[in-house]
């Protein structure tokens, strides 16, 4: 069986950050630091472990918190070389940032460049909300400085420290309200040389969705039709603009080039119409078309809720030229456990959607789910 995940912060993680904490800060109260860090450590999660090892940092580090700074940055790995033998590095790192987050009321410069230090060994984008959520006009300028840092990870926190809807991580409330505060930070990574940084300026873009969707077609036109536009600007636009696109948010397929489209037929059918959950089933969908057409292929299944109503979870299927004529397509689903949804029993209906609009629907029985 594979180790629990929140192991990251286990017994033998947490005593290895002591021991990097006494190596450069000879006075640290290991013994009292592991006490406060270890306590109910099995009945914890990997967050609330980190939680409680920061409680503890901010316990047992130097008051002045340059001078805890220090001890942090000193308790390191080398960037280049981050391994246990020579310092704190991967999941480690969380507490520190977060502990650095919120601290920073003594002193936020000394916070930010503590965070650009820490964010390569593991990303410092939970720590730097404390800061962005109520100050982020004392951090402005500085984000503004590490869009041209030389550190990829570094350039990332600008976009991904900054997101309204972080997962894990406390919702920027401001930025929820008012998008234009990061959007000119977008802007100028949307063309980033890094992979890692662009990706996370799309996942910016698709938190901006949720709330003001209009308002984000509008702004990221000129970024679509600017003919300098490269292909991973593109991909950018397209991965940030998802929940849109699965949504069927007309302007956002108008912006993409996608028109509703006429099929003279489309037939839709199921490998199994009872479905045993936890089990494997095949959807196939023909598609007869009257001419060539880009399109977006999604299919939705409507699951059943406690109180009998359906409620629709569109999944992505496929973006393609569809030929004139005839052709099909076949998606595997398996209806498999997981934490964000319950199952039951009953009618599930399976919706196929072309261009955000429906096209065909079938339905299919699921048995096999028993109460927890």
């Amino acid at each position: 069986m594979a180790e629990p995940f929140k192991n990251q912060l286990g017994r033998s993680r947490i005593k290895l950050i002591a021991q990097h904490l006494k190596r450069v800060y000879p006075s640290f109260s290991s013994e009292a630091f592991l006490k406060s860090s270890l306590c109910n450590l099995d009945d914890l999660s990997l967050m609330e472990r980190s939680r409680q090892i920061t409680v503890a940092l901010q316990q047992h580090l130097p008051d002045s918190f340059s001078e805890a700074c220090e001890v942090v940055e000193a308790a390191l790995a080398p960037e280049d070389n981050q391994i246990d033998e020579l310092g704190i590095h991967g999941w480690l790192a969380i507490p520190f940032c977060d502990f650095v987050g919120h601290e920073s009321h003594h002193d936020i410069e000394q916070a930010l460049k503590t965070l650009s230090v820490l964010t390569p060994y593991f990303s410092s984008e939970w720590g730097i909300r404390h800061i962005l959520s109520d100050r982020f006009h004392l951090a402005e300028l500085t984000l503004k400085q590490w869009i041209t840092h030389e550190n990829e990870h570094v350039r990332r926190l600008v976009s991904e420290g900054s997101r309204p809807r972080l997962p894990w991580g406390i919702q920027l409330k401001n930025v929820i309200d008012n998008p234009e505060l990061t959007f000119p930070l977008l802007d100028a990574l949307k063309d980033d040389s890094s992979e890692y940084v662009r990706k996370s300026v799309a996942n910016h873009l698709n938190d901006y969705s949720k709330d003001h969707a209009d308002w984000l077609i509008k702004k990221i036109k000129p970024w679509w039709m600017d003919k300098k536009a490269t292909p991973q600007r593109k991909k950018v636009i397209r991965h940030g603009l998802r929940t849109l696109i699965k949504a069927g948010h007309e302007p956002t397929l108008s912006l993409l080039g996608y028109t509703a489209l006429s099929p003279n037929r489309v037939n839709l059918s199921l490998s199994e119409n009872k479905v045993i959950y936890g089990k494997t089933f095949e959807i196939q969908v023909e598609i007869d078309m009257p001419s060539k057409e880009d399109a977006i292929l999604d299919y939705a299944i409507h699951f059943q809720k406690a109180n009998g109503e359906l409620s629709p979870k569109v999944f992505k299927w496929k973006s393609c030229q569809l030929k004139q004529g005839s052709q099909v397509f076949k998606k595997k689903h398996t209806i498999k456990p997981i934490t964000t949804r319950r199952y039951y029993n009953g009618l599930h209906k399976i919706e196929v959607l072309l261009n955000g609009e429906s096209v065909a629907i079938d339905e299919f029985k699921l048995s096999g789910v028993t109460e927890s």
